[in-house]
């Protein structure tokens, strides 16, 4: 495996007094995936938006070695207003970049076998969620990033997604960043985990993941960490009922 990114003292301040992100290191290899979990408002998904470039950072370096990346950011629902096929999605793909993958070819990786004339409405959540991952997949990047890609998923939908992108990453090399709320799908499918809390808590194995440190960054006690037996993190930890309160109705903060 060959090194593909790496972050250096990054730091991002919305204004001069609000701080968002301060100095995270990091380094991710080709054929690599990883994880960053965090509450909201703690960076997350500024992270990323810095890493593909739609936010420039107030300090640090970012050096990507590869070549194409491919961004999946988090749903957007203008399929469920506006009247979009399946081959209208993958089409915005082209617009910027002419796609080095043809339709067939995302779609067949993907596992979505409906006629590219559907409709997104007719679709459920996942296989909307394929749909938009083939489209990021369409240029052949060597970079993924993911934001909360398995949001409106059951749990079953949610494996069954990452198990998919983990297959991508195999077949072709792809290294990988998911920004989840769901810590035991991350920590079953991620070779990485970075604990984000405006500032870098933990940057390791997923294997070396413990109770102290998702306390630290989640200021809440957890009822089991378990990490190698079959508990569901993502149900399991005292504060969890609060967290997805409020992930899911503060926007105003960046993840």
């Amino acid at each position: 495996m060959s090194e593909i990114l790496k972050i250096e003292k990054l730091s991002f301040k919305r204004n001069v007094s609000e701080s968002i992100l301060k100095e995270i290191d990091l380094i991710l290899n080709s054929s690599e995936t990883l994880g960053i979990i965090g509450p909201n408002g703690g960076g997350k998904s500024t992270l990323l938006k810095l890493i593909v470039g739609l936010l420039k950072p107030t300090s640090g370096h970012i050096n990507y070695k590869g070549r194409l990346m491919g961004y999946l950011p988090q749903t957007a629902y203008t399929e469920n207003v506006f009247p979009i096929t399946i081959n209208d999605v993958l089409d915005f793909s082209t617009l910027k970049h002419q796609g080095l993958l043809k339709k067939e070819e995302v779609l067949e990786l993907v596992g979505l076998t409906k006629p590219v004339s559907t409709l997104m409405t007719k679709l459920s959540g996942g296989e909307r969620q394929r749909v938009h991952l083939a489209r990021a997949l369409m240029s052949g990047p060597d970079l993924l990033i993911l934001d909360e890609p398995t949001q409106g998923l059951d749990s079953t939908g949610q494996d069954q997604l990452l198990s998919l992108i983990n297959k991508i990453k195999i077949e072709y090399q792809t290294a990988i960043i998911i920004v989840d709320h769901n810590i035991n799908q991350l920590i079953k499918h991620c070779d990485k985990i970075l604990c984000l809390n405006r500032t870098q808590h933990w940057h390791n194995h997923k294997d070396l993941l413990n109770k102290s440190v998702l306390e630290s960054i989640y200021h809440c006690e957890f009822e089991h960490i378990l990490l190698h037996e079959k508990e569901d993190l993502g149900e399991h930890h005292a504060c969890d009922h609060d967290l997805h309160n409020h992930d899911h109705h503060n926007h105003k903060e960046s993840k």
